[in-house]
């Protein structure tokens, strides 16, 4: 856990593996030791082969994160899956698999792996500040478009201030902190952009965040970062974080995955579009305005 100004922030990707040097035998060895496992998104509920041919499981040996296929060779995901101690690291030590809702599972014909070829993390990243650019593409060699595979189209609207969106969540997160998860989960979330529900927050660090509002249980776990937002059937943020203002955190059980202490929040892609653009052209460009009025409070 790390703390910033009044809040105690964790980052969702921290599931540690042991550091085999080949992605196969890192697979192999979670294959034997965690495929009986059968762990969920916090108060998700599983995922059907092909009901999200988007998602991304993004593999390193020592960081699991999920991310979001846009275009037949670019993903798009969080900055801090691809960070380690302030150094980016090797994309040949990262493996992306799409098709598949166990990726664990070898034998199922939708699969469809690659290495990275190139990691780009957005330059305004700063690993410890809540809200900086937690952005990052992974570029890839095409991945075959099929019925289990295809990108997910970026919003270029503006989104909705103080207003209810229901949207879905979705990666292969823990059921709680610190059980790990090979299944593909789904959750319904309402994101909201507000200072009530994104409390603690500055206005310039709400910018770029959208928040889902408190769901008894159920909420992004270790594992989910990097993960889509998905409202209107297109994709408007990306898993960033989950952190309690300092008033409110009575011990480490108020950090507990799906705990309504907990404040769940996305990048807002919106802000980002142009920067996304400069590698994948089909990304719509930034509107003159993300939000539909402006944030000042």
């Amino acid at each position: 856990m790390r703390m910033v100004f009044t809040l105690i922030i964790r980052s969702t990707h921290h599931m540690r593996y042991f550091n085999y040097k080949f992605h196969f035998i890192l697979i192999l060895f979670w294959v034997i030791h965690c495929k009986s496992r059968k762990t969920r998104l916090a108060g998700g509920y599983p995922a059907g082969i092909g009901e999200y041919p988007y998602l991304v499981a993004s593999m390193h040996p020592e960081i699991r994160c999920t991310a979001s296929l846009i275009s037949r060779s670019w993903i798009l995901g969080a900055a801090h899956c691809y960070v380690l101690d302030g150094i980016k690291v090797f994309p040949h030590d990262v493996l992306l698999v799409a098709g598949v809702v166990d990726f664990f599972d070898m034998d199922v014909g939708s699969r469809q792996s690659r290495v990275a070829r190139e990691i780009h993390i957005h330059p305004s990243f700063e690993e410890i500040k809540i809200s900086e650019a937690d952005i990052s593409l992974v570029k890839v060699d095409d991945f075959e478009i099929t019925p289990t595979v295809s990108p997910i189209p970026i919003s270029g609207k503006p989104f909705a201030i103080n207003t209810d969106v229901p949207c879905k969540a979705s990666g292969w997160g823990d059921t709680v902190f610190s059980k790990s998860n090979s299944r593909l989960h789904s959750l319904n979330v309402i994101a909201v952009q507000s200072k009530k529900v994104c409390h603690g927050l500055s206005p310039k660090e709400r910018r770029n965040m959208l928040c889902l509002r408190a769901n008894s249980g159920k909420g992004l776990c270790d594992g989910d970062s990097g993960g889509p937002l998905i409202c209107n059937d297109e994709l408007v943020g990306v898993a960033h974080q989950v952190y309690i203002e300092k008033s409110n955190y009575k011990g480490p059980q108020d950090m507990d995955c799906g705990s309504d202490t907990i404040i769940h929040t996305y990048m807002y892609t919106c802000p980002f579009l142009n920067w996304i653009r400069s590698y994948v052209p089909e990304v719509p460009l930034k509107p003159s305005k993300c939000f539909t009025m402006d944030i000042t409070n």
